[in-house]
């Protein structure tokens, strides 16, 4: 164990990541997970290992074969489907919870990043992806903030995560006009919580999210 540090903090560590290395595929789908071969590379026990292991499995983004092992959990159409139809609904309780508690201040604040993004010109897959991440964790992560539910936010931020994991395969090689169309959707929904809106934020929360739903099935087909 990394001298001066305690457990906890070694397990959150790891945690953190293994489940950046699933999500961007670093460890592929379907991948026998070596807990031998971790410890020994990232120089611990096993113990903060299966501890970690325990969590991401709790969020089904790696599962156990009796006799086996641990494995990294296969990607499928059906699982994108029914994430996104989870999502979809929870996303939009909470954005009609916050739309009416988010302070003036961090909407302009959001407006003008936004604004600032539109006129970026990124050339890369690396720099299309932070744009996106960014926009996203803006925009997303604000609406969490204020929906003044954490057990909502805990769930959303799952989902997220675990569809992350399947957007991840579609944005190397990303296309200018992908770029584009995110920052159209995002833009809508900045719009009506601008204006206090709630029925038009939906509306165009749940539109960025079918869209986005399509373009995620279309790679994985």
């Amino acid at each position: 164990m990394k001298k001066g540090l305690n457990r906890s903090v070694i397990t959150d560590e790891i945690y953190a990541l293994l489940k950046e290395q699933i999500i961007n595929h670093d460890i592929p789908s379907g991948e026998k997970i070596n807990i031998d071969q971790l410890a020994r590379d990232l120089e611990v026990s096993n113990i903060p290992i299966r501890e970690a292991l325990t969590r991401l499995m709790a969020e089904e983004l790696v599962y156990t074969v009796p006799f086996k092992g641990m494995y990294v959990a296969q990607i499928s159409l059906q699982e994108l489907d029914e994430m996104f139809e989870i999502r979809k609904e929870l996303e939009s309780l909470a954005i009609r919870k916050a739309v009416s508690q988010i302070p003036e201040a961090r909407l302009v604040h959001l407006d003008q990043e936004m604004r600032k993004w539109s006129t970026g010109q990124p050339v890369n897959d690396n720099e299309k992806m932070n744009v996106i991440a960014e926009m996203n964790q803006s925009l997303h992560g604000l609406i969490l903030d204020y929906c003044d539910n954490q057990s909502l936010k805990g769930l959303i931020n799952m989902y997220i995560d675990r569809i992350q994991r399947y957007s991840s395969l579609f944005q190397k090689g990303m296309e200018q006009q992908l770029l584009q169309d995110e920052w159209d959707e995002h833009m809508l929904v900045v719009r009506g919580l601008v204006t206090r809106d709630a029925a038009m934020a939906e509306e165009a929360l749940l539109n960025h999210l079918q869209n986005s739903h399509l373009r995620t099935r279309s790679f994985i087909q």
